[in-house]
């Protein structure tokens, strides 16, 4: 009943939880992080000489990065306190 009640009132107050604020923090240095990656890949493709399987490692942690970056930035627009937690954990590691 309060968890109702509680998302009512940040509906119409606009009231973002800690965790909320942080992970949208954390998302801005992620976001970051996977635009020099992607800057490393391109030097690295252009490259005569260069070791396929860590182009191609580069590559999946990029998409993979985007994609949780992508369901972060859910829980921050929906202020989910919870999931803000839980992709808090995954982007500290």
């Amino acid at each position: 009943m309060m968890g109702i009640i509680d998302f009512i009132l940040g509906l119409f107050f606009g009231n973002k939880s800690k965790e909320v604020k942080e992970l949208d923090s954390k998302i801005k240095e992620k976001d970051a992080e996977v635009k020099e990656i992607q800057k490393k890949v391109e030097v690295l493709e252009k490259k005569k000489k260069v070791n396929k399987k860590e182009v191609a490692n580069l590559k999946r942690k990029v998409t993979n990065t985007k994609k949780q970056i992508a369901k972060a930035q859910k829980a921050v627009e929906v202020d989910d306190a919870d999931e803000a937690v839980k992709f808090l954990k995954k982007f500290s590691k």
